[in-house]
């Protein structure tokens, strides 16, 4: 057996020119013998769920996938964390323009200079899943821009977008955001003009004393607001370059803010917790940020790596105004085992060849992911990674770390009582679902190692044969490359139902390795899917979907059975990013179905940009939208996540006629006796009359405006909004004078 040592750097052989805002590890590879690996071996438990089922969906013009534009620039498109695709209500609020799209940003380069041009782009997409527009969202191409976050305001309808870029003389890294105004518009690129979200180094210096940190890649979320009539803005940025600290915002907004092109009011904060692990270099954070659209929570979720081995949530119940640290040490023992031939040589060894004390540990690697809320938002589920780890490795300066050992795992956070817990995923033991993770010597938990290498008179005769998982789209030879920079998980839910997604790159990597029967799997990165149907507590079997025709297997009808995707034919889909939420589509006994929005890039040639002098080449690459039916096993349960922001009984009607001269009518309905206003506001959020402001008895009702302010002066012709607010109820809706 031929001995190969992958030799793994602290660096990547990238261009210079692309490479100054790629999130780095701060963490030393370690070297490690692949001959201990046995990758991508499925190990299925017998009591899960089968892997979905699931068919394309065509969009409106009957196409598999919808083109959106194309890009040179082929890393993270669609940014590292967050929902970039996000759905918009049937209607806007408050003026009552159709939509039901969907809003996704990214970044682009239009040429092969990416190291200048990338812009912040973004695309429309019909609720049919034809394309309605794609554009840059700023005006200016000599600005680089990246890592482009979106998010959709569930009531207007309106889309939010933050990216960061240089635009100051200070030459730092600004994180920059821009807004629609589709309520008031009902186009979807009718965006304000851009301004600066976070100023580093100003904004950040008085929380954390430093004059040099750059806080970037931002991520947005729109929620509710403690505010009545109003919705609040969420956004936060990681620290350049490590990501381990962050800086937090919010603000409360309405549409006449948005009417006026504010910048809003920016609540800043920082966490202690936080600077504490930036500042001293104690461990790494993988994290991310999530909102419920339906009350006042806001979670930061996810893992301390080396050294503080644990998993941490940053919690809130009031809007995001205060948070409460949870955090629960993930660091198990693993049995080191020795040699079948030789019980004074082990698996793993110090410097020194003797026994290591291993432990299985979040890692740095696997890190790009989000999180979903479920069980009626009593619970936080994301998926990231672990690895095995020496307590020697622990104690070095600077650390180290084997990053060909990732595992996925599904980690969830139990707001009510504060706990965490987490589910085997590739690989799994004996139970997935307990509290032992599974350990790539002895995945039937008999307390045996599985397998040895039997190579008699090899050097290698008897070493334990490792089980481990591969999840990257991307694999040439560098384990940190894949695992770190090219690999990602994403999920959505709706009530019990959950989509988790990934990559699984174990069979490129055996034909990177020359593995015999792999001739054909070069540049063949394979999409996993599992899905849940009782919120996250356990998952299906690992559905694997791949473009690769020679695995194709046609069942007795004439359909392709396996894991081949016709549909994915002659692409390599990578970077996929999922809409904000799943779409229940039939929820009867025999007939569970979801709709799973995503988005991702055909990269033509696998990894220009992060690889340019790795013998590819500069390729423009399309960017697509798709859409897949998945069948699930059990019902579909409504929770609180079916609570709508836009008022189920509308109280305040459209004025008729509109347009109008010189007089409208507005109707209004009281459900319950209280007092109520009714007031005029012109297109920049200043108040022009108030036609009602009294205590009125249950019924439906009329009022005239005159056109005139409360001086009884005519007004001129324009836009005009008018606002009824009673009790909790609040609505706003436009009105056209013309004279």
């Amino acid at each position: 057996m031929k001995k190969t040592i992958i030799l793994l750097g602290l660096g990547l052989i990238i261009c210079s020119l692309v490479a100054d805002d790629f999130m780095q590890p701060t963490h030393v590879a370690k070297s490690i013998f692949r001959e201990g690996l046995q990758i991508g071996v499925r190990n299925v438990n017998r009591d899960q769920d089968p892997a979905p089922e699931y068919s394309f969906i065509q969009n409106g013009s009957n196409e598999d996938f919808t083109f959106l534009t194309s890009s040179y620039y082929d890393y993270m498109s669609f940014g590292y964390t967050g929902h970039n695709l996000n759905l918009q209500p049937e209607i806007s609020q408050p003026v009552g323009y159709p939509a039901g799209g969907m809003y996704v940003s990214y970044m682009r380069s239009e040429t092969q200079a990416t190291g200048t041009d990338r812009r912040a782009y973004f695309s429309y997409i019909n609720s049919d899943g034809t394309l309605g527009q794609s554009s840059a969202i700023t005006s200016d191409p000599s600005i680089r821009e990246g890592y482009a976050n979106c998010a959709v305001d569930p009531y207007t309808g309106d889309a939010f977008v933050a990216w960061h870029s240089v635009t100051e003389s200070d030459l730092s890294y600004d994180s920059n955001m821009s807004y629609t105004l589709f309520h008031a518009t009902g186009s979807a690129g009718s965006w304000r003009s851009p301004f600066i979200l976070i100023d580093n180094p100003e904004m950040s210096i008085p929380f954390t004393g430093s004059e040099i940190d750059e806080f970037i890649w931002p991520q947005f979320w729109v929620g509710p607001s403690p505010e009545d009539g109003h919705k609040r803005a969420h956004a936060y940025g990681n620290m350049y370059p490590s990501s381990n600290n962050c800086l937090y915002l919010y603000a409360d907004f309405d549409p006449l803010d948005l009417e006026a092109y504010s910048d809003l009011d920016w609540t800043v904060q920082s966490f202690p917790f936080f600077d504490e692990i930036e500042y001293n270099g104690t461990a790494n954070v993988n994290k991310d940020l999530l909102v419920s659209e339906v009350d006042g929570q806001v979670v930061f979720f996810g893992s301390i790596c080396v050294v503080a081995d644990s998993l941490f949530a940053l919690y809130s119940d009031d809007y995001g105004a205060t948070f409460t640290k949870y955090t629960q040490e993930l660091k198990q023992p693993l049995e080191n085992p020795a040699y079948e031939n030789d019980p004074n040589r082990f698996y793993f060894e110090n410097a020194d060849g003797s026994e290591a004390e291993m432990y299985i540990v979040p890692t740095w690697d696997l890190a790009h992911y989000n999180g979903a809320f479920t069980d009626d938002h009593s619970k936080v589920v994301w998926q990231a990674g672990v690895t095995y780890d020496s307590v020697e490795n622990m104690n070095l300066v600077p650390a180290q770390y084997y990053p060909a050992i990732v595992y996925p795992k599904n980690f969830s956070f139990d707001i009510d009582t504060g706990e965490f817990s987490f589910y085997d995923m590739d690989i799994q033991g004996a139970d997935p679902a307990d509290d032992i993770l599974a350990n790539g010597f002895d995945l039937d938990e008999d307390g045996e190692t599985d397998a040895y290498v039997d190579d008699p008179g090899g050097e290698l005769d008897g070493m334990p044969i490792l089980t481990t998982s591969a999840p990257s789209w991307f694999f040439i030879g560098d384990y940190q490359d894949a695992y770190f920079h090219e690999a990602n998980n994403k999920m959505v839910s709706n009530g019990n139902w959950l989509v988790n997604v990934w990559y699984d790159g174990a069979k490129l990597q055996e034909a990177h390795f020359e593995e015999p029967g792999y001739d054909d799997w070069v540049q063949q990165p394979e999409l996993c899917i599992s899905i849940s149907d009782d919120n996250g507590d356990t998952w299906s079997d690992i559905r694997y979907i791949n473009g690769n025709p020679l695995d194709a297997v046609i069942d007795s009808t004439g359909h392709f059975d396996g894991n081949y995707a016709p549909e994915f034919e002659g692409m390599i889909p990578t970077q996929i990013s999922l809409a904000n939420e799943l779409e229940i589509l039939s929820n009867e006994p025999g007939n569970y179905h979801a709709k799973l929005h995503f988005v991702f890039m055909d990269d033509l040639d696998y990894g220009s940009i992060a690889n340019p002098i790795g013998g590819q080449l500069w390729t423009d690459n399309p960017l697509y939208y798709g859409a897949l039916d998945l069948e699930f096993q059990g019902e579909y349960i409504t929770s609180s996540d079916d609570v709508t922001v836009t008022p189920k009984a509308e109280l305040l009607a459209q004025n008729y006629p509109n347009p109008f001269n010189p007089t409208t009518t507005i109707a209004y309905n009281m459900v319950e006796e209280g007092n109520v206003s009714i007031e005029v506001f012109n297109i920049k959020g200043q108040k022009v009359k108030t036609l009602l402001n009294e205590h009125m008895t249950v019924g439906d009702y009329t009022l005239v405006w005159e056109g005139t302010n409360d001086n009884n002066q005519k007004v001129s012709s324009g836009i005009y909004f008018y606002k009824m607010k009673s009790g909790n109820y609040s609505s706003t809706k436009k009105m056209i004078l013309m004279k």
